[in-house]
């Protein structure tokens, strides 16, 4: 991961960790150590709630995907997205709604 962090040095702002949801530990471990480089973090999880330990993140997506719902840009949707603003986690899903982005 230190290679390819320093690689793209400047061009990225977050990085996303999709899955693990077997071993969320490793995951929250790898989000310490990218925020220890001053980059933001996302996990794109099919956990439905959220995890013990999540100081490490910036954004984190829950729910597994259900085609029948389809994804965030659905107002069926199962799954949420959620960024840490102030130290609190703010649902943001409506905003990937079509009447929301005008």
């Amino acid at each position: 991961m230190e290679s390819l962090t320093g690689q793209y040095k400047g061009l990225i702002t977050c990085v996303a960790f999709m899955g693990g949801d077997q071993n969320p530990q490793e995951v929250l471990h790898w989000a310490e150590w990218v925020r220890s480089i001053a980059l933001k973090t996302a996990w794109y999880s099919g956990r439905t709630k959220f995890p013990e330990k999540k100081d490490s993140l910036d954004y984190l997506k829950l729910g597994p995907y259900v085609e029948a719902l389809g994804g965030l840009k659905s107002e069926k949707t199962n799954q949420r997205l959620y960024r840490k603003d102030n130290g609190e986690w703010a649902d943001i899903t409506s905003s990937f709604w079509k009447k929301n982005l005008a």
